[in-house]
């Protein structure tokens, strides 16, 4: 199975849910999108939040939803409901409730993405279990 995160601009949410995805998965993969608006690097402390986790996201980059993405998910996670009215398909969808969060790099913001990344690898994590159990 193909998994599709999808969030605002691609540089935080989606991009650990599909580190942490391609991390724990045994056998499906995930790829992760803007439905916005996409920048070219990802947040650097969102980069070392993951590092900690053991996984680099440093070298990603992020992409705007396009139709072979869609074609090519057999599921859909979006990352908070408001996002919900930008996505066009038929494909199951799964709905976060994980709101934004917006800041600068400075040292004082870290903290926040770090359980901004906690929440998510749970979510991955019972998502993947609901997997194995037919459940989604």
């Amino acid at each position: 199975m193909q998994i599709l995160f999808l969030c605002r601009s691609n540089i935080s949410r989606s991009q650990m849910a599909e580190g942490f995805f391609n991390f724990y998965s045994k056998k499906d993969g995930a790829v992760s999108a803007a439905l916005d608006k996409s920048y070219d690097d990802m947040h650097k402390l969102v980069v070392r939040a993951m590092k900690e986790k053991e996984i680099d996201i440093s070298k990603n980059k992020s992409k705007l939803l396009d139709k072979n993405m869609l074609e090519r998910a057999d599921i859909i996670v979006v990352m908070n409901p408001d996002l919900l009215p930008l996505v066009k398909t038929n494909k199951k969808i799964v709905v976060w409730n994980i709101e934004d969060f917006k800041a600068g790099e400075e040292e004082s913001n870290y903290s926040g993405f770090v359980k901004l990344r906690d929440e998510i690898e749970r979510k991955v994590i019972g998502l993947i279990r609901d997997m194995e159990q037919d459940k989604i």
